[in-house]
């Protein structure tokens, strides 16, 4: 509990750097008239931002709000992707947009490998943006992220406190030294396979300590932004919140329709035997419409779940994969540098082996470790090679092409070391595995001084034209 409470934090100079950006110097430049606003009902990939020269973002704004004279305020959802992809979130929640009214905006710059001032200044550019430029209801400012743009996310509402709710997709908080400054609501959502789920769940148990309002959704999934549907929970949460604390009217049709979904869910769910999932289902709608519609049969059907020996079966044998999957990453950590090629073969292979009969708990465990080992080789392959110890740094490479064969990184780094033990053959080569596989950062390749004098070359500039 102690090492999550310093994983809660953040430092205390930053915060004063912080408060003192959100007062002063993000005046708009200009004659002051104001700019044209993007068509409504279509994705914008990259909308210029006012508040710093080159910054874009990703924008989905609903159809009745084109033509710049709707007087309708609407919610904000701002999303950071790990990877500045701001298009991405916009583009999966756009039908979300349109459905509940929101206006989404997801940043082209926030990445991981940022500093946390340099993260600080895109999240209070993006903040201005939206709010001077778009029918924004300031009650009703939110933020999402996925993987390190959760923590971007995070981040941002520990301190703004306009932002009053987080959807935190696959990692948690940021780390630093000092408890956030302002509470807020906070819905986490992590995959069945996301090597991140003990992480989230640590901090579903911190928040309540905490006294957060705040959510936990697990679904059938991996390491990723959450298809559309498991979002859309995310979101009702979210603005059914606002309706109970007075931010937002209250709309019976839309409470009485979602009652009713999760009620369906949750009894389907019952009859197949898949007691946690209903639990989890039942306690979503409990926790969401708590207040807003009368919910007295699913006190009882979570009640009668919970008494269940099946259910109470199925959390014991839950809890148990939890602690093995702990001691497996230690002993896959441990290995990295002390075991052979033959023996992670062995290791990997096992990993990947489902039998007949294999509970489903390890088989999500097995998913679970595959991403932590691809993560825990990513991590150590990239320190390996700023060290310059080309031998190791190959290895573990290896080991990393094993875990994760469909991943683009670990060939892209291969080609890097290829070049850097002389061998531009076999740089090339794996270049173009990593093209073929989907790396498509253009950018990045010519940006790599490693490949700076393979550019002239007519294969390299082939491989570049296959770039989509």
């Amino acid at each position: 509990m102690e090492w999550y409470l310093r994983q809660l934090l953040i430092p205390v100079v930053l915060i004063a750097w912080i408060c003192a950006s959100c007062h002063t110097g993000n005046e708009r430049k200009g004659n002051g008239n104001k700019p044209e606003r993007p068509a409504s009902g279509v994705v914008h990939p990259r909308v210029e931002t006012l508040q710093s020269a080159g910054g874009t973002y990703a924008l989905y704004m609903p159809n009745d709000t084109s033509g710049g004279v709707s007087t309708t305020l609407y919610p904000v959802f701002l999303a950071f992707d790990a990877h500045a992809e701001g298009s991405l979130p916009v583009s999966i929640y756009k039908g979300l947009a349109e459905k509940y009214g929101i206006i989404l905006v997801g940043s082209n710059e926030s990445h991981n490998g940022l500093s946390q001032v340099e993260i600080t200044t895109i999240v209070n550019n993006l903040l201005e943006e939206v709010k001077t430029r778009y029918p924004l209801d300031t009650n009703q400012i939110y933020v999402m992220g996925f993987s390190g743009g959760a923590r971007v996310a995070t981040l941002a509402a520990m301190l703004h406190p306009e932002i009053k709710s987080v959807i935190g997709c696959g990692a948690g908080f940021p780390q630093g030294n000092q408890p956030p400054i302002y509470h807020f609501d906070y819905f986490g959502i992590a995959g069945e396979a996301d090597f991140n789920l003990r992480e989230m769940m640590e901090l579903d148990g911190m928040l309540d300590l905490l006294g957060f309002r705040h959510f936990l959704l697990t679904y059938k999934g991996n390491h990723s932004w959450p298809p559309a549907r498991v979002m859309e929970k995310a979101i009702e949460w979210t603005l059914f919140n606002a309706m109970k604390d007075g931010r937002a009217g209250k709309k019976e049709s839309r409470i009485n329709e979602s009652v009713e979904k999760l009620r369906k869910e949750a009894d389907s769910l019952m009859k197949k035997g898949r007691l946690t999932e209903a639990s989890i289902t039942i306690e979503l709608a409990l926790n969401g419409l708590e207040g807003l519609a009368k919910d007295q049969d699913l006190h009882q059907k979570l009640i009668d779940i919970r008494a269940n020996a099946i259910y109470k079966k199925q959390q014991e044998y839950h809890q148990m994969v939890l602690e093995r999957e702990e001691k497996a990453q230690a002993e896959l950590a441990g290995a990295l540098f002390t075991k052979d090629k033959d023996w992670w073969v062995n290791r990997i292979n096992g990993l990947k082996r489902v039998r007949p009969g294999d509970n489903p708990e390890d088989t999500l465990m097995n998913a679970r470790l595959r991403a932590y080992l691809s993560l825990l080789c990513y991590s150590n392959v990239t320190a390996i090679m700023n060290q310059h110890n080309i031998p190791l740094a190959m290895k573990v490479n290896d080991i990393y092409r094993l875990a994760d064969p469909d991943n683009t990184e670990p060939w892209y780094l291969g080609a890097v070391i290829q070049i850097q033990t002389g061998d531009t053959t076999g740089a090339i080569r794996q270049l173009s595995t990593a093209i073929e596989k989907g790396f498509n950062d253009r950018q990045r390749i010519l940006q790599q001084p490693e490949f700076e004098k393979l550019q002239s070359r007519p294969d390299v500039f082939d491989l570049m034209k296959e770039i989509k």
